[in-house]
């Protein structure tokens, strides 16, 4: 998930955090705004802004920082190396208003995703092998109605391809917000709770979302369903918490 929140809050650099980015094959101290907008040829695209569309979603493979805002990744870095003391080479890529079926094997994202997460490992000569995807997806497959043994059968196909490709430690969910308000929300969040139960490769990083989803300040005035940069620096704040105990405890 891009994150599509109101402001910038900060956009000072994380002590031993960094970012890859793809397009310039480069590590760089990582800060906000995060992320690469990169196109499926692999060249550096264009920061999204309303007046694009779909033309924008149609050139882009992942997405930055929407609008240049803060998003959920330094205070989630911030927070895992305060608790474990690692250092951490986050690898950009997300995509906003993409339903599950874009992130499975064999298309764009997933190619794109292997090899950027490669040429990160490569570049990262004190890599210690532990690779972890933070995902936070699932409002599009709430809003066309994905029920949840679908959404279970993809995700746990996205995962495993990925423990192979990649090396995937563990598949980590924050679960879903509440988007649609209605039983096709709970359909998605019933998928990641048992998911995170029934696969060892998944854990549940938080639950959050959707208690803040019941607070106006998490959430971002001017988009509705979206969080705030409160709300991302929060989810980013505890779900860091989680996978820092994990990682200590094993």
């Amino acid at each position: 998930m891009e994150g599509q929140s109101e402001r910038l809050i900060d956009d000072s650099v994380v002590p031993g955090a960094y970012e890859y980015r793809y397009a310039t094959d480069e590590i760089l101290p990582l800060c906000d705004p995060f992320g690469e907008n990169l196109c499926y040829d692999g060249k550096e695209g264009a920061a999204y802004e309303d007046y694009m569309g779909m033309t924008w979603h149609e050139k882009h493979v992942f997405g930055g920082s929407a609008y240049g805002n803060t998003s959920l990744i330094p205070e989630f870095c911030r927070t895992f190396i305060k608790y474990t003391g690692h250092g951490v080479t986050a690898v950009g890529a997300a995509k906003g208003a993409a339903d599950i079926d874009y992130f499975m094997p064999h298309g764009k994202w997933y190619e794109m995703t292997v090899k950027k997460t490669a040429r990160a490992i490569n570049k990262t000569a004190d890599h210690s092998g532990n690779t972890y995807l933070i995902w936070l997806q699932g409002e599009s497959d709430a809003i066309i109605g994905r029920d949840t043994d679908d959404y279970i059968k993809r995700i746990k196909t996205i995962a495993h391809a990925l423990q192979t490709d990649i090396g995937l430690t563990k598949f980590c969910i924050i679960r879903v917000g509440r988007f649609t308000g209605d039983e096709r929300d709970t359909a998605i969040i019933e998928a990641q709770n048992r998911v995170c139960t029934e696969d060892g490769l998944f854990l549940m990083l938080t639950e959050k979302a959707t208690d803040l989803n019941e607070k106006p300040e998490y959430m971002n005035p001017y988009v509705g369903g979206n969080f705030s940069a409160l709300g991302l620096q929060t989810l980013g704040n505890e779900s860091a918490k989680t996978l820092a105990r994990y990682v200590t405890k094993n």
